[in-house]
């Protein structure tokens, strides 16, 4: 038995939540290749998995990181943008041509179900945002008139675009979202889908291999092992996105961290997939550039807190961990915004402008959320739920019972032990009513969930 793993690559959370389902499959002797490229293609190298690289699609962004929506529009171009996705689509027919799967899972890849589509391999999708949005404006600047025009056309032009690809995502034979079950699921606002789609979508939960109760060693013994100070505060600032972006965080986080005096002992991981495990020491931080899967599990346990990105991946983790965050989104990168004030409204996390990294404020809302018994509570709550769910059992499961369906074999008839069942997709006006209610003060455009 044969599956084509197609995750995104822009960023690592895609790829890094496709792995685990792909080693658990190849315990049942299905043969796994991943199809990716950008960010992608580098973690695939470093995990020796089996893959064919494929057409990249980029966003164009800043030197901070930030979006550029109109650098990506006049750069990339409508015509450019089409065509170059044309070439994804024909490389991945001839992928699939050559490895003849038996099905296709793909992550939040439209071009891959299309090319599975057109040569009637069955499908499966993986994805947290089914609604894609663009900002209104920038955020962080005065625009002009012609600027405004611009921005005004684009979001009349991707209500248009944003239809199409949810009909894209439409064409796989079955949706799972990798989130929490409510009420406690994040990309919520981004999940508004058709109630003619929704029959097919199932929330299967967090694909995170860990939990607090899967490692042995206490927070303490963990602090121990590392050489660790097993006094102070213990900060995990995890650094993830694509290159420029988590590059730019890093760069920021460990010019303040170094300069100030915290009272708190930082690990951090710039997420260079290519880079060492050795670290390096300067006053109260440690950085990493790349901490294996293990680790980064057994520092999560340890930690008093997480500082990253707003990305859907490093949120899971850190809420099956239980732990408070402090989250940076990319500027003007409405998916992260959204994930952000919505664990804000859970009141497991506190939002902090890229900014706002270099002033005071990292000190003061470090310290605030330290000291904040009820976020603490919250995170213990949803850490509890969390030891429930097998999701990487789960989905894989799936898959079999997909394959075997298609071969004519016994369908895998019951759930590993430790899985559960997964759920229907819950209605987003019904979630938002269990959480508090909260008024984040950011400026209009960074997010929508409109």
């Amino acid at each position: 038995m044969k599956v084509y793993m197609a995750p995104c690559g822009v960023g690592l959370g895609h790829i890094t939540r496709c792995e685990p389902i792909a080693r658990e499959l190849s315990k049942h002797r299905v043969e796994v290749v991943f199809s990716t490229y950008g960010d992608g293609v580098g973690y695939a190298e470093r995990m020796k998995l089996k893959t064919v690289m494929t057409v990249p699609i980029y966003i164009r962004v800043r030197r901070d990181g930030s979006v550029d929506f109109k650098q990506t529009a006049t750069r990339s171009g409508l015509s450019l943008g089409v065509r170059t996705f044309i070439r994804q689509v024909l490389a991945e027919i001839r992928n699939l041509k050559a490895f003849k799967p038996n099905l296709v899972f793909s992550d939040s890849r439209a071009s891959t179900l299309i090319a599975a589509r057109l040569l009637r391999i069955p499908t499966i999708l993986m994805l947290n945002q089914y609604k894609v949005n663009i900002i209104r404006k920038p955020s962080a600047r005065r625009i002009s008139l012609g600027d405004r025009a611009f921005f005004f056309i684009a979001n009349t032009s991707w209500v248009f675009f944003r239809t199409l690809l949810q009909g894209v995502w439409s064409l796989s034979d079955q949706v799972l979202i990798p989130d929490f079950p409510p009420p406690y699921t994040v990309s919520l606002g981004n999940l508004a889908i058709p109630e003619r789609y929704r029959r097919k979508v199932k929330l299967v939960g967090p694909v995170v291999t860990a939990s607090p109760s899967k490692i042995s060693h206490s927070a303490t013994e963990i602090r121990e092992k590392h050489g660790l100070d097993s006094v102070k505060p213990l900060v995990y600032v995890a650094i993830s996105g694509p290159k420029v972006e988590r590059r730019f965080l890093a760069h920021l986080m460990e010019g303040e961290i170094r300069k100030e005096a915290y009272n708190c002992l930082f690990v951090m991981s710039r997420g260079e997939a290519s880079g060492t495990e050795d670290p390096t020491k300067h006053g109260e931080l440690v950085t990493f550039d790349w901490l294996e899967e293990e680790f980064q599990y057994e520092i999560l346990k340890a930690c008093n807190l997480v500082v990253s990105r707003a990305g859907h991946g490093m949120i899971m983790k850190a809420m099956t961990f239980g732990k408070p965050m402090i989250l940076v989104p990319i500027p003007d990168h409405t998916e992260q915004y959204g994930n952000a004030e919505r664990v804000e409204r859970l009141g497991l996390a506190k939002i902090l402008d890229q900014s706002e990294v270099k002033s005071n404020r990292l000190r003061t809302i470090i310290n605030d959320v330290l000291a904040s018994k009820d976020a603490s509570a919250i995170g213990h709550k949803i850490s509890l739920f969390a030891e429930q769910l097998n999701t990487v059992n789960e989905v894989s499961g799936l898959i079999l019972s997909r394959i075997g369906n298609l071969e004519g074999s016994p369908r895998w008839t019951s759930q590993p032990e430790g899985a559960r069942l997964s759920v229907d997709l819950p209605r987003p006006t019904s979630t938002m009513k269990l959480c508090p209610k909260t008024t984040p003060a950011h400026a209009e455009g960074r997010a929508t969930s409109q």
